[in-house]
């Protein structure tokens, strides 16, 4: 059987792991029997249905590196696909494995150790992302959530530029909810390409712990690559930045989604087109229905009592930029939104007269659909390059859940599960993207 891609799971491989309820209430109720057993690889076929690959077994074993919690695939034509994978403990690892696939039926996947295992610059890396910068070589972004203090290390895999400063340490924490944010906590960050000539791509990460939004510049020092705080935006108090992307279309490029986990929301958010700072863009949206979690069965003993029933975890844009997809914890549903934007007829359009970033005006993300994920604590999301498959990794039901979704509409519907234990991180990739034998 042939796939339309391949997915690599990462999991946690030791019991209360990632559960800011575990010292308060107890933890979410689960099968505290489960653990993971490494990083798994599944194919996804025409249909999104999920099957493992390797026989099941872990393509990376947990004794050769727990807790791989957060994963990120790179590859390119000509060269060697690799899959970061970070150790999330408090003596924070991170590994690259190249990876290859000789034949499209998910026997022929191998993954091996690309070097020694490296240290991630801090304690409880739980976010990795590599990309190649316009240099030419990759630079991998590692965050660490920290105890003490968020930290972003970055790596370059050219060993001949070094990266000044490449251990950022955040500052204090907001302390607006003082069980989780009396320190910084680095929880993503992502790349996104410079609108000034003086840098040569930005940097903006997420810091639940101070509520902010921080924006770092690269900038090119003869042999080496220095790295400068740009501004910082502040998102709502005790919100809880978790999660940020911005949106693939080149119409909307300026404009990220949040995803806010403490008060379960997503925001949208802006590069101002004159000089590339970041601001807001109206009011942040919920993720939860109006009577949650005041509803029938709720009671004190199940979703109200954590953070009043408020946990979202990742969200993400569809390939075109339409629309938005992001998943909450505790009312473990998925909700669906839509872009809703106009062109401003005075500016400049593209080739297709849909308009360029200066031209389109938000306006804000109207609600199309809130769907179950099928299991317990929807933790990452993925989405296929296509568009038409998004995936769901459950911590606590211990699953992945594939649904097919309708590029018109944006809707989704359930096709398929596969039992993953504390699945933490799913990813997808073309099979085509990884090595094959000759």
């Amino acid at each position: 059987m042939e796939f339309k891609y391949v997915g690599f799971v990462g999991c946690y491989t030791m019991p209360g792991q990632a559960d800011p309820f575990e010292l308060s209430h107890g933890g979410i109720p689960h099968d505290r029997s489960k653990i993971g057993k490494g990083v798994l690889a599944i194919g996804v076929g025409n249909d999104g249905s999920l099957t493992f690959l390797n026989k099941g077994e872990p393509v990376i074993k947990a004794d050769d590196l727990p807790n791989p919690s957060y994963l990120s695939f790179n590859g390119r034509r000509g060269r060697a696909a690799r899959l970061c994978v970070v150790s999330e403990l408090g003596d924070g690892k991170w590994q690259p494995f190249r990876c290859e696939l000789t034949e499209n039926d998910g026997v022929g996947l191998k993954l091996e150790a690309d070097g020694e295992l490296r240290g991630s610059g801090g304690a409880y890396p739980c976010h990795i992302i590599h990309t190649c910068s316009p240099l030419g070589m990759d630079l991998i972004l590692i965050s660490n959530y920290g105890e003490e203090h968020g930290v972003l290390t970055i790596v370059c895999d050219d060993e001949k530029i070094l990266v000044k400063p490449d251990r950022i340490v955040f500052g204090a924490g907001s302390k607006v909810n003082y069980m989780r944010q009396q320190s910084s906590h680095a929880h993503s960050s992502c790349i996104v390409p410079s609108m000034t000539s003086s840098s040569l791509i930005d940097i903006c990460s997420a810091d639940l712990g101070s509520d902010s939004i921080i924006q770092f510049s690269i900038l090119r020092r003869d042999h080496s690559l220095e790295c400068v705080e740009k501004g910082r935006l502040a998102a709502p108090p005790g919100s809880g930045p978790r999660s940020l992307m911005f949106n693939p279309n080149a119409a909307f490029s300026n404009v990220a989604v949040v995803s806010l986990e403490m008060t379960a929301q997503v925001w949208l958010i802006r590069r101002r087109p004159h000089d590339g700072c970041l601001e807001g863009l109206g009011c942040p949206v919920s993720l939860l229905p109006e009577d949650w979690p005041n509803r029938v069965g709720a009671t004190e003993s199940c979703e109200m009592q954590f953070n009043h029933g408020r946990w979202a975890s990742d969200a993400l844009w569809s390939p075109d930029g339409k629309f938005v997809y992001a998943a909450a914890r505790l009312h473990d549903s998925i909700s669906v939104f839509q872009l809703k934007y106009k062109i401003d007829p005075y500016r400049q359009k593209t080739s297709t007269g849909e308009g360029c970033p200066t031209s389109v005006v938000i306006e804000h993300l109207e609600f199309v659909q809130r769907i179950p994920t099928g299991g317990r604590t929807p933790r990452c999301l993925a989405m296929s390059e296509c568009g038409r498959f998004l995936l769901v990794a459950h911590q606590h039901s211990h699953d992945v859940s594939s649904f097919s979704r309708c590029c018109e509409s944006g809707m989704l519907s359930f096709v398929s599960r596969l039992n993953a234990n504390c699945a933490a991180c799913v990813k997808l990739v073309r099979p085509e993207m990884m090595i094959y034998e000759a």
